[in-house]
């Protein structure tokens, strides 16, 4: 079975958007693990973890998300339809988000060693 040029380039753009959804959605769901756990008073060592597992998880949102805008920016200039650039630019703002609360993780992290 020969799949054609146009059949991987959509397969790619389908495998990063639901990668994109997946680590945003992962990550929304950890940090919403960590302020419950500063709710209920989980152990410091525990809310940590969460931060990490977090601060991982925007990584790699970041990066994927770069990605697509990378392949979006690409299909528009050669499909020329507005849709890629919706696309283009909510993977941005998704970098944006990362790039944020990747920032603030590792001041949590700042502030937490000075504790010690």
């Amino acid at each position: 079975m020969v799949f054609s040029q146009n059949f991987k380039e959509k397969l790619l753009l389908i495998l990063v958007n639901r990668t994109v959804i997946f680590l945003f959605i992962m990550s929304l769901l950890t940090l919403f693990l960590h302020v419950i756990g500063t709710n209920q008073g989980f152990v410091d060592s525990t809310q940590l973890a969460l931060l990490r597992f977090y601060s991982v998880l925007a990584i790699f949102l970041v990066t994927t998300s770069i990605f697509g805008i990378i392949l979006n920016t690409m299909r528009y200039l050669s499909q020329k339809r507005l849709r890629y650039i919706f696309r283009a630019v909510s993977y941005f703002l998704l970098v944006i988000y990362g790039t944020i609360t990747v920032l603030a993780v590792m001041f949590i992290f700042t502030l937490a060693a000075g504790t010690n």
